[in-house]
């Protein structure tokens, strides 16, 4: 097992998600430690090579340094037929995802460096408009949308999720990105939600509009159902990320069917969490967020007034909250007077500010 680049996750957590490299499967290949331009260029001309070996050893070597270069994807889409060449290999595992046949000759292995690669073209801004213009994400919902839960199989599926996230994700950034929000439940009617941000990088309109107008919530959600831990925290980025444009907060929340459809499922995401011994940080984070922009939307704010996420609120994930929203909650204190007071009664401020304390106490505790 390896780690795949941290930078997918950079978005919502320090937590580093352990994912299964192509490697895991294939078998051992040179890898080059320092490529120039014309070894990258060579091993491109090699995947077109008809010789296993040789092909297979040029893909292991691009998917190694996909992160040295960042020329690569461009590279990789003006090859001539490289990209068809690519998405020929995942045609080619169409037949073998309804069913767990075991005698796949190296193809699930092949598959997935090829969906590693087509991650460094989705999230690189200039193949990224090519990428959404050739639709080709099309060709990636069908690994998305597997019934089963054989492990190949279910690498196959969160490399497929990890393609969309990187269309989704930020652009490299050298500045830190801060992101706090906290939660003051006090009445039904009044619902204080301190969402304080700095976001460097705007998130591609483009591929949300994309992933909208194409139904990929559908194919996320059979992810989040039956998927592995990993596949449902990647399902719940591509979620969060859209939620976090006006645009796609708008599509979530517009039909009611709709909203309730990704409430539910997040409430199934937290039942899935209570059951395991150590919850994943990463998954909560993202789970809490989603809810933090729901809660954006008057009509959605109602429904979960009436349908409230209880597992959120009952100190069933005390010990995440006691490390994640400690500072969270100092900062609600320094805030109460500063911003509610202006607007509110003393009388509710100093209400607002004992609850306040409270939860800082529990949290602390």
């Amino acid at each position: 097992m390896a780690n795949l680049p941290d930078s997918l996750y950079e978005d919502y957590s320090t937590s580093k998600l352990t994912l299964p490299s192509a490697s895991s499967f294939a078998p051992t290949t040179t890898v080059v430690p320092f490529p120039d331009m014309d070894t990258i260029i060579q091993w491109i001309n090699d995947l077109h090579n008809e010789i296993p070996f040789v092909s297979n050893s040029a893909l292991q070597n691009l998917v190694t340094h996909r992160n040295t270069y960042e020329i690569l994807p461009l590279l990789l889409w003006k090859s001539p037929c490289t990209m068809t060449m690519m998405l020929q290999e995942i045609v080619k595992i169409y037949p073998h995802i309804s069913a767990p046949v075991h005698s796949q000759e190296g193809k699930p292995p092949r598959a997935y460096n090829i969906l590693l690669l087509f991650q460094c073209v989705a999230h690189y801004p200039e193949t990224r408009g090519y990428f959404l213009k050739a639709e080709m994400p099309h060709y990636l919902f069908p690994l998305m949308d597997i019934d089963l839960t054989y492990k190949p199989l279910e690498c196959l599926r969160l490399g497929a999720l990890g393609v969309l996230a990187h269309m989704l994700k930020a652009v490299h950034t050298h500045y830190i990105v801060s992101s706090f929000t906290a939660y003051i439940f006090v009445t039904k009617r009044l619902n204080i939600i301190l969402n304080i941000s700095l976001v460097l990088q705007p998130i591609d309109g483009a591929a949300v509009r994309f992933l909208m107008d194409n139904g990929a919530l559908r194919y996320c959600t059979k992810a989040i159902e039956i998927g592995s831990t990993e596949s449902k925290t990647v399902s719940v980025f591509i979620l969060n990320k859209i939620l976090s444009t006006n645009e796609g907060l708008q599509y979530c929340c517009v039909l009611a069917d709709r909203f309730f459809l990704i409430d539910g499922l997040l409430k199934k995401l937290l039942v899935y969490l209570s059951s395991m011994t150590n919850p994943s940080p990463s998954l909560f984070n993202l789970i809490a967020g989603c809810y933090a922009k729901l809660s954006q939307k008057p009509r959605a704010r109602e429904g979960l007034w009436r349908y409230p996420p209880v597992m959120l609120l009952n100190g069933t994930f005390a010990s995440l909250l006691a490390v994640r929203l400690k500072h969270f909650v100092e900062l609600c204190m320094v805030l109460v007077d500063a911003v509610i007071v202006k607007t509110l009664s003393v009388f509710v401020c100093v209400f607002l500010r004992r609850r306040t304390q409270t939860l800082l106490t529990t949290v602390s505790s």
